[in-house]
Order: C-alpha cells, then structure tokens, then sequence
C-alpha cells in the first residue's frame, strides 16, 4: 500500500497533499445550502420589489370601487357565491366509477329543491362534488363602504413604502404580503403572471434576513449603538454573512429555475414553437403587441413582406427562448457561463415587455433573477455609482485598480 506523500506545487507556491482533493458530495451539499452568504442581494430584491408593488397597489387604488367595491365588475354577490359554492369534483380513480350517492332520492322536499337549484347553478350534481367553495379571504369582503375602502388602501400603501425602505421590515413584510393577497383574493379574473411572482417573492422576503442591508432598520441599528456608546456614526461596515440568507438566495434561485424550465418544456408541447412561428402571435397581437404605434406598426408590416428576413426573426427568437428557458437552470450554476445566462434573462424579459407589453412582470422576474447576484458586487456598483455622482476619479478607486492596469496594459 502507497503511503501519501506531500510535493511542492510551484504553481501555487504552496504544499499540496491528497487532503486537498475535491470534497465529497455531503460537503458540496452542506456549501450550497448552509454557507453564510451577504444578505445584500436580500435587501436590493426587497428595495426593487416593494417599488413594483407599490406602483401596482397605487394602481389598483385608483380603481378601487370598479375592481373590488360592492359593485365591481365581479360584483361581491358573486364573489360570495363563488367562494361559497363553486364545486370542486374530485378525480375518478378509473373510467367506470360512478357516484352511488347521484342516484339515490332524498327524501327532504327543501333537499330536493336545494340539489336542482345547485345543479342549476352550476350544472353538475352537488353529491358529485368533493368540496363546494374555496378558501379564499380578502378585507374587501368584508368593507364594502367607499369610505372605509379608502382608508384601508391608503394604510396598505404606506405600510408597502416601509416595507421598501426597510422599516419594521418584521411586520411590514407580513402586512405587505397580507395586503397583496387581499386584492389578489378579491378579483381574480383581472389577476396574470405578475401576481403569481409577486406572491412568491413577497413570501421568500417575508421570512429571509432582508433588512440586515440597505434598510432603515439597519442603520436605526447602528445609529442606537453609537448613541449609546457616544461614538460618532461611523460608514455602513458591510453586512454579515448568515446561513440564513444563503438558504432563502438559493430558493430564489432555484424557483427561478423551475420557472424557466417549466415554461420551456411547455412550449415544447406546442407546434408553434417547433414552426417558429410563436413570436408572430406576439408581435400581431392586438392584445399586447404595441400595433397602436405607427412606427411599430409598419415595421411588422414591412417585415412581414420581407419574408426571408421574417423567418429569420422568428426562427431565431423561437430557438432563443427554447434554449435559453431549457439551458438556464443547468448552466446558470458554472460561474463562466453565468453572466451569460443572466444576459440573455435580461434580454429575453425586456423583449417581453416591449413586444407583449408585460412590463411589470418582466421586472417582476428580473427581481427574481437579482438573487443570482453576489452581494459584493451589487455593493461595489453602489458605491462606484455614488463616487460618480459625486464627481470622484474611479480611476483612483481601490477596487479599479486591477482593472484600469489591465486596460493600460491591453494599450
């Protein structure tokens, strides 16, 4: 049996022995989970997310009576009645099952009149049905009067402008989520993609460290100690690193994941995609594709007679998007190829916000996609930007030195 030896690698200019080879895979596992991580990604969601939501919520303010008043587009009448008794039927175990309970008579007269209005209503069986209503609940349930209305969406607007700048960011998150559902819950017929993403992240924000930076709470923190010691407020140190926030980051990062991959293997399964021929559902639809702009107008006019340079533009964003949705959550985690894949998310949400008008859930996902940014460097690019809006010579920074020599080297 060889017995290991130690042997100078000159390379590194170090000693290297077999103790230093790859670590097993319970060690990478406890890495990727359980290492501490900078919570500054945490706070920089927390900041870009409660904008959006403030900016939707002031929205739907605006509206308040025609979107959720007693006599709404979906009227609270039947808003009540869906929540009390739409149907849930529950899925047969094979082809032949059938309800003994649908063919028995009852014998209670107002049970008989209460099942053929049901099926009336609904058009199925109430005896059919595994579970009548669904758990939804909304304060706009339950205040009806314009007033009151006001009153509390004007309180559910401030609490969010806390929530963003980090202030009792305990409980502001929690009301901010419970506000959020509570118009989510309310109206769901004017409800897409955005509210989904925006639930997610408000609940990963609820329960992740992130006030330990950029927030309010934060620098009251620092400010209460150097108060009490009668120290001078010293610059922000940058915050600690915690298993906590590494855990809630790669949630994040791999919910991120699982969305992109779903949403490509889904388009797998439709023909257009395979055509190439997708993008043009987008980019003449009048529903969501800008058409009511003369300028946009004729260029997809004008592309649409050249057809060569047509099916370019759509076979090449049709395959865009399919690798890019299918290749993200497995090439995401080399550190080379990264920056090119957050690249190409950045690209293909801007495309969906011009082409399709989604503008807020593309921001919604680039929030999202901000947790595969490392927290020094979002703090250096804070930082560069204030020296800069200050007029200070970045050439003089620290931190740009390695890369103003590389540059004057390249010269």
């Amino acid at each position: 049996m060889r017995t290991p030896t130690t042997r100078f690698d000159p390379a590194s200019a170090r000693l290297y022995s077999p103790a230093d080879a790859e670590p097993g895979w319970l060690e990478v596992f406890n890495r990727f989970w359980f290492a501490p991580a900078d919570p500054t990604p945490l706070g920089l969601i927390r900041i870009c997310t409660g904008i959006i939501v403030l900016y939707m919520h002031l929205v739907y303010s605006t509206g308040l009576q025609p979107y959720f008043g007693k006599n709404a587009w979906m009227d609270l009448k039947t808003a009540d009645q869906f929540r009390h008794e739409a149907p849930i039927i529950n899925a047969p175990f094979d082809w032949t099952e059938v309800n003994e309970q649908a063919n028995k008579p009852l014998d209670d007269p107002k049970a008989q009149d209460a099942r053929k209005q049901y099926a009336k209503t609904w058009d199925i069986d109430p005896v059919t049905t595994y579970h009548q209503g669904s758990y939804l609940w909304s304060l706009w349930f339950h205040i009806t009067d314009p007033t009151w209305m006001t009153i509390v969406a004007v309180a559910m607007l401030v609490v969010m402008v806390m929530f963003t700048l980090g202030f009792c960011t305990r409980v502001t998150s929690v009301l901010t989520w419970m506000a959020a559902m509570c118009f989510i819950q309310r109206n769901w017929t004017v409800l897409y993609g955005v509210d989904s993403i925006l639930n997610v992240l408000l609940i990963y924000l609820m329960i992740s460290p992130c006030a330990a930076a950029l927030s309010v709470d934060r620098w009251l923190s620092r400010w209460w100690t150097a108060r009490r010691t009668g120290q001078k407020l010293s610059p922000a140190p940058p915050p600690a690193p915690t298993t906590w926030a590494n855990f809630i980051i790669r949630l994040m990062q791999i919910h991120f994941c699982l969305i992109y991959l779903a949403s490509g293997t889904s388009k797998l399964q439709g023909t257009a995609w395979w055509n190439g021929t997708a993008l043009w559902a987008c980019l003449a639809n009048y529903e969501f594709a800008p058409l009511h702009l003369a300028v946009y107008s004729k260029l997809v006019v004008w592309l649409s007679q050249v057809h060569w340079l047509w099916e370019l533009v759509l076979s090449s964003s049709a395959v865009f998007t399919l690798l890019l949705e299918l290749g993200f959550p497995f090439l995401v985690w080399n550190r080379r190829l990264r920056p090119y894949m957050m690249c190409g998310a950045v690209m293909l949400h801007t495309g969906i916000a011009v082409i399709m008008g989604l503008g807020t859930f593309s921001l919604m996902m680039l929030c999202l996609l901000l947790a595969f940014v490392p927290g020094e460097a979002i703090r250096r690019a804070m930082r560069l930007s204030v020296d800069w809006l200050r007029g200070k010579d970045l050439h003089a920074d620290p931190f740009m030195a390695p890369a103003t020599e590389m540059a004057l080297q390249r010269r």
